[in-house]
C-alpha cells in the first residue's frame, strides 16, 4: 500500500526457512531516485512493485477491485525468488477471485529498465512490464478450478509521491526503514474477465514500489495493517498504516496528498487508527477489523473505513500443508473533513490479525 505490509505479509512466508532475509545487499541513500530505484535492486532483502484498484465495466458500470504485486527477495543474498499474487473482487457478482505463483530463478535480477517481471507455474501467469507509471499487467489464473484474466495499461495522472518526509524512505518508528514510493493514479484501461465473461474496463490504479524491507522480517510476530484512500469531494488522498510490533505497541504514519499534488507526512502522534468491528473468516479461522475509524486532529479529519466486501482473504500455499493468510480488499470511505461530510474508496490490507490490541 509503506507498502510494507506484504512485507510484514511475506513474514509468515519466510518464517518456514532457516534464517530472514539477508539484509547484506541492501543500499540506502539520502534520498530515492525513480531513474534508479525502480528497477530491481541486485540481492535484495525483499523488495515489490505492487497495484491495486478500483474500475468499472466501460458498458454496465459494474465495480471490480483488482490486485498485482510481483515480489522479489533473496535469502541469502545469492538465491533469487519472485512470488507473485493477483486477485479480482467482483463487487455486482460478490465474487472474489485470487491465485499465487512461486517461483525460483537461475540468475539474479539485474537493475534493468523496462521491467520485465513474470512468474509461470502450472495454470497461473502474471506478468509486468513497463516504467514510471506506464506499466502493462497481465494475470491469468486459476482460482479453486475457475479460471480468471485480466491485462490493463496505464499512464500517470498525477506526479510520483516520496513518502518519508519526501525522501523516499519510510522510517517505521526507528524499527525498520525502507524504500518508498507511489503513484496514487494511474489511468487504467483494459479488459478483465470473470465467469467466462469478457469486459472492457477503466478507472484508477494506486501503484507502490518499496525495496529494502527485509528489517521488518526479523520479528516474526509482526503485523500490519495498510490502507490507501482517496476522498471524492476533496480530491485528497491518503497513505496510512499501522504496524503491529507486539499486543499493545503500534507504529503509525503515512502520507497527506492533497489535491493541488503537494503532500506531507503524517508523524505517529498525528494519526489513529482504531479497531471499530471485526469480520471471523470461516476459512482461516483469523479475525480481521472490518471497520476502521480514523482521525486526524490537525488535519480535521474523521473517517470510518468499512469493508465493502468482507471475504476478499488471500489464501497463499507454499508446502503441500502449508496455508497461509492475510486479506486485502476494497473498502468505503465515510467521515468528515473541517466538518463537511465527504466520501471514498479504499484499499485495506491486513497481515497476522491476531497481533492487535483489542
Amino acid at each position: 500500500m509503506v507498502r510494507f505490509l506484504n512485507c510484514l505479509f511475506l513474514i509468515s512466508i519466510l518464517s518456514s526457512c532457516v534464517s530472514p532475509p539477508s539484509l547484506e545487499s541492501d543500499v540506502f541513500y539520502d534520498r530515492a531516485d525513480i531513474q534508479r530505484d525502480e528497477a530491481p535492486h541486485v540481492a535484495n532483502s525483499l523488495e515489490w512493485w505492487y497495484a491495486t484498484g478500483w474500475l468499472n465495466d466501460v458498458e454496465t458500470g459494474d465495480t471490480f477491485g483488482i490486485e498485482f504485486v510481483v515480489f522479489h527477495f533473496s535469502m541469502n543474498g545469492k538465491k533469487d525468488r519472485l512470488l507473485s499474487n493477483v486477485a479480482i473482487t467482483d463487487v455486482s457478482a460478490d465474487r472474489f477471485y485470487f491465485d499465487h505463483t512461486l517461483v525460483g530463478l537461475e540468475d539474479q535480477l539485474e537493475a534493468t529498465l523496462p521491467l520485465q517481471l513474470s512468474t509461470d507455474h502450472g495454470k497461473s501467469k502474471a506478468s509486468m512490464s513497463g516504467k514510471f507509471g506506464e506499466y502493462s499487467f497481465i494475470a491469468n489464473a486459476d482460482h479453486e478450478g475457475e479460471s480468471f484474466y485480466y491485462s490493463l495499461k496505464t499512464k500517470p495522472n498525477s506526479p510520483v509521491v516520496f513518502h518519508g518526509n519526501n525522501t523516499g524512505y519510510e522510517d517505521y518508528g526507528g524499527y525498520a526503514k525502507a524504500g518508498y514510493y507511489s503513484y496514487t493514479d494511474l489511468i487504467t484501461e483494459g479488459e478483465i474477465e470473470v465467469d467466462g465473461k469478457l469486459r472492457k474496463v477503466k478507472g484508477s490504479i494506486w501503484y507502490d514500489r518499496q525495496w529494502n524491507c527485509g528489517s521488518v522480517l526479523q520479528n516474526r510476530t509482526t503485523g500490519w495493517d495498510w490502507m490507501s484512500l482517496s476522498l471524492n469531494e476533496t480530491n485528497e488522498k491518503m497513505m496510512l498504516y499501522r504496524l503491529r510490533l507486539k499486543e499493545g505497541l503500534n507504529i503509525y504514519g503515512g502520507t497527506l496528498i492533497h489535491k493541488d499534488g503537494t503532500y506531507e507526512a503524517l508523524k505517529g502522534d498525528e494519526l489513529q487508527i482504531t479497531d471499530l468491528d471485526y469480520w471471523k473468516s470461516d476459512n482461516s479461522g483469523d479475525r480481521y477489523p472490518s471497520s476502521l475509524a480514523i482521525s486526524i486532529p490537525h488535519e480535521n479529519i474523521e473517517l470510518e473505513l468499512k469493508m465493502l466486501k468482507e471475504q476478499q482473504e488471500l489464501e497463499i500455499k507454499i508446502l503441500l500443508l502449508v496455508k497461509l493468510y492475510y486479506w486485502e480488499g476494497m473498502c468505503e470511505v465515510n467521515g468528515t473533513r473541517n466538518g463537511v461530510n465527504v466520501t471514498g474508496r479504499s484499499y485495506l490490507e491486513i497481515t497476522n490479525p491476531e497481533n492487535r490490541e483489542n
